[in-house]
């Protein structure tokens, strides 16, 4: 049996020889309580912003059924996962706040994109036991003509 398939239960993205190692995943989700939850969400924040391993972030972390609310997004972990690997290597992010409360972490941050104004972006992430099921995001660019000095950040 190939290494792959082997992992497919654990890691289903598993390609032999580039993902020697399966990943253990939150996903399907386990009975969690807030504080578990918390201390999943701080590793997942710094996953996937800090570190920007998309693959690792969603494959460890976020449901393979994602429920997206971004109108221009697809449903599904696997198509936003790749939506994001491409976007990542070329975007700047840095983590201005975040927290957890019942169930559902939010993450404000200052992203920068070479070419583009800064922007404010807002993810909110829905908790179902160990793993994230739903995302919203919120996002404003600055204007060129702001005349707020701390406008969205």
């Amino acid at each position: 049996m190939s290494l792959s398939k082997r992992l497919e239960p654990v890691y289903p993205r598993a390609v032999e020889g580039v993902y020697p190692r399966a990943v253990a995943s939150y996903c399907p989700s386990q009975p969690a309580d807030e504080a578990k939850q918390r201390d999943i969400f701080n590793s997942f924040v710094t996953a996937l912003y800090i570190t920007k391993n998309v693959t690792f972030a969603f494959d460890k972390y976020i449901d393979v059924n994602l429920i997206e609310h971004d109108p221009f997004d697809p449903q599904g972990r696997d198509a936003n996962a790749a939506k994001l690997a491409a976007i990542f290597p070329f975007a700047n992010f840095e983590v201005l706040r975040h927290s957890f409360d019942n169930n559902i972490g939010f993450v404000h941050l200052k992203l920068n994109i070479p070419g583009q104004p800064p922007t404010a972006l807002a993810d909110i992430y829905r908790f179902v036991g160990t793993c994230i099921v739903e995302h919203w995001d919120v996002t404003q660019a600055l204007p060129a003509n702001a005349t707020n000095p701390i406008a969205l950040f």
